[in-house]
């Protein structure tokens, strides 16, 4: 994750909240995280290449673009990922999407479907 860039977004966020969205791409003046990432990239607005652009300017795998562009996500959300370096823990040492600490899936696979040494 490009920490300097993920800071960017939010703080543009924590600074203008009635231009944030989580919900859409963009809406009008409102935004979500990615759409926001693609705003400050330079890049001009487009819900098509949104994800993109918003994942070559914070760096991330898919992994952290799908956890961080759902529509659910919250600020606090956010703002955990960014001091915290991953997304939150939240039953048997998992994460949301079922990966340990060591990124190795119930079953004992990576994200790339690789098992465990």
């Amino acid at each position: 994750m490009n920490r300097e860039n993920y800071k960017l977004v939010l703080d543009k966020i924590t600074s203008c909240p009635e231009e944030w969205d989580q919900k859409d791409w963009h809406c009008g003046a409102t935004h979500c995280f990615a759409g926001t990432a693609q705003i400050l990239s330079g890049k001009p607005a487009d819900n098509l290449s949104a994800r993109g652009d918003a994942r070559i300017f914070l760096d991330l795998s898919m992994e952290e673009a799908r956890y961080l562009f759902h529509t659910e996500r919250t600020l606090a959300d956010f703002n955990e990922y960014y001091h915290n370096g991953h997304y939150p823990y939240e039953y048997d040492d998992r994460n949301r999407n079922g990966y340990d600490l060591d990124d190795y899936d119930l079953d004992g696979l990576d994200k790339h479907n690789k098992p465990r040494p």
